[in-house]
């Protein structure tokens, strides 16, 4: 999933440059008025006292290589979210900011998700290793384009219709079909993945998302807030579920466009 083509300048309202950004809307206004790129620093204060992690300026990488020595599994990234509630954050970086965004939107998805990844980890270290394995797990390439790429589409468990077609590459029966339940209110789609925010900064190929449906019991709300915080715990419920995200290549992909995803 890759995110703008090239360096793109920063900009406070970046917000209104597509409805999809609708999520995480109410959290990018507290930059509105920031002039530059706000300060790491700034992120936690615009999140408040008591939000689950706290986000930390990045060190930059040495220049030179550095003799290898046994891993240390503590330094990883998502060991930093879970045991140190720490996210390792580059400044002056859309996709770093828009993570950060995104934790703001979905702070218990966000939690479970570098909670599983920092155990599915874990799990493959033998004591004394100097390296990762060369290759990550079904799982592990389930949870990263669900972070990376990831689209939430809510739906109402008891609507008439089938939400997808039963075959997910089928990708034009796979937009009809969410656009129609879409527009009945039957379903909701958020953006989740940081990468896919990115990607909005600027006119490029269409890009297409993973979905993860979330079932609902009853009607959706309507109130913004509401299908987020919604979405939010339906999402940390799926990540909780064994088996779960282990076969992403049979995940329905989803053009990242808001004649398919919106209302009106």
């Amino acid at each position: 999933m890759s995110g703008a083509s090239g360096p793109v300048p920063w900009d406070p309202l970046f917000h209104e440059k597509s409805r999809l950004y609708w999520p995480i809307r109410p959290r990018a206004e507290a930059f509105a008025r920031s002039a530059g790129w706000p300060p790491v620093e700034d992120y936690n204060r615009a999140l408040g006292e008591g939000f689950p992690v706290r986000f930390a300026e990045q060190a930059p990488r040495p220049r030179r290589r550095r003799r290898r020595g046994p891993l240390d599994p503590a330094a990883l990234y998502d060991a930093r979210i879970h045991v140190e509630g720490c996210v390792p954050t580059r400044p002056s970086n859309w996709h770093d900011f828009l993570n950060m965004l995104v934790w703001a939107a979905f702070p218990r998805a966000k939690a479970e998700l570098h909670a599983r990844q920092h155990r599915a980890i874990a799990a493959r270290l033998d004591p004394g290793v100097a390296s990762l394995p060369p290759a990550r797990t079904r799982e592990l390439d389930g949870l990263a384009l669900l972070d990376e790429g990831g689209l939430l589409l809510l739906h109402d468990a008891h609507a008439r219709r089938a939400l997808l077609p039963a075959d997910a590459s089928d990708l034009r029966g796979c937009a009809d079909e969410v656009r129609e339940a879409v527009q009945r209110g039957e379903a909701a789609a958020l953006v989740f993945g940081h990468a896919l925010y990115e990607s909005l900064l600027q006119r490029g190929p269409t890009v297409h998302a993973m979905v993860q449906p979330l079932p609902c019991e009853g009607p959706l709300p309507a109130a913004p807030d509401a299908l987020v915080s919604l979405a939010d715990a339906r999402l940390c419920d799926a990540l909780r579920a064994p088996g779960s995200f282990t076969q992403p290549e049979r995940s329905a992909r989803l053009p990242l466009d808001e004649r398919v995803l919106l209302r009106g």
